[in-house]
């Protein structure tokens, strides 16, 4: 099981680097199996905005873009994705850019032109096919509007950061989730576990309006029965993030 290190930290003070925390782990029965930077799996690919598309003059399937990433001047990507348009918000890879691949981003020519780096679809940053939304399976991510140009990618789509796989032994099935690792470590390092808090929002209503009666065959056995509604669920795809 994969535990994002930073969304554990909601509910557990961690007083220690990562390898530590991982052989503090395995010492005490929750066996950690690896330590994933997701840090070093991607590295310089920032945001942009296309600001003019033009047709390779050498090549029919080839378009000449030209990206704003915050700096001085635009940087001039050539390539062959069909699904962007100007004034979409990209990830691009730069000169130097690593992906989790281990594909290393250098400047190109493309039919006489220059490519100073690439754009990234969700695959190229190591999302699963499952995961990718449908309409973003076959090509370029588009971000939102309102993105700031020049981020990075992993603060953008809150890739930063650590996680531990760990195996959780059949015997402690409480580990099965962030909550119960939280627990753990707050145990193995003698620091505080914070409990999330979960607000719920009592409204008026009649229950028997969304449902029929509760029938207690034997008082003696059960003397009180509570029975709450819960409505409004919005059932979607969880945050890219979590889902990675």
């Amino acid at each position: 099981m994969l535990i994002p290190i930073k969304w554990m930290k909601q509910y557990v003070d961690v007083n220690t680097d990562d390898k530590t925390l991982a052989d503090k782990l395995t010492l005490t029965g929750s066996h950690v199996d690896a330590v994933i930077d997701y840090n070093k799996e991607v590295t310089n690919v920032r945001t942009g905005k296309i600001l003019e598309i033009k047709q390779h003059p050498n090549a029919d399937k080839l378009v000449i873009t030209q990206i704003d990433i915050n700096e001085s001047e635009p940087v001039q990507i050539i390539t062959g994705a069909k699904n962007i348009k100007e004034g979409d918000i990209i990830p691009v890879s730069l000169e130097g850019a690593v992906l989790p691949s281990g594909m290393k981003i250098k400047k190109s020519n493309f039919r006489g032109l220059p490519s100073y780096g690439m754009m990234v679809s969700y695959e190229e940053l190591g999302f699963d096919d499952k995961v990718i939304p449908k309409e973003s399976r076959d090509g370029i991510i588009i971000l939102p509007p309102d993105t700031p140009l020049g981020k990075d990618i992993k603060e953008v789509l809150e890739l930063n950061g650590s996680a531990l796989e760990v195996e959780v032994t059949f015997n402690r099935p409480d580990c099965l989730n962030i909550v119960g690792m939280a627990r753990e470590t707050a145990a193995t390092l003698g620091t505080k576990f914070k409990f999330p808090e979960i607000e719920i929002k009592k409204e008026e209503g009649n229950i028997k309006d969304y449902l029929n009666a509760v029938e207690i065959e034997d008082e003696d056995l059960c003397q009180r029965f509570y029975a709450r509604v819960i409505k409004d669920i919005k059932i979607g795809p969880s945050p890219l993030w979590m889902q990675r």
